[in-house]
């Protein structure tokens, strides 16, 4: 594993500890094993950012069937945060 390669698996390690961190903290039974994965259909995503921002994401689909649902989710969220 080349030093590249290293430091991101670092970073991905301490994202997915800093939003485990605020999960957990706010009582969610569901935490991230892999970050990557467990936040594609945004319905985790939605969850780390209503504790993060203590805001609240309204209507959070917790079962998107399919890609559009997933990626609507995504920009109800970049809404919310304004990023």
């Amino acid at each position: 594993m080349d030093h590249e390669a290293i430091g991101e698996a670092r970073i991905i390690f301490i994202y997915t500890d800093w939003a485990n961190h605020y999960l957990a903290k706010s009582g969610h039974k569901r935490l991230i094993r892999d970050l990557q994965q467990d936040v594609t259909d945004g319905v985790l995503l939605a969850e780390i950012i209503q504790v993060v921002a203590n805001e609240k994401i309204e209507d959070i689909n917790d079962c998107p069937k399919n890609q559009s649902q997933m990626n609507s989710k995504l920009v109800e969220q970049k809404n919310v945060t304004g990023s």
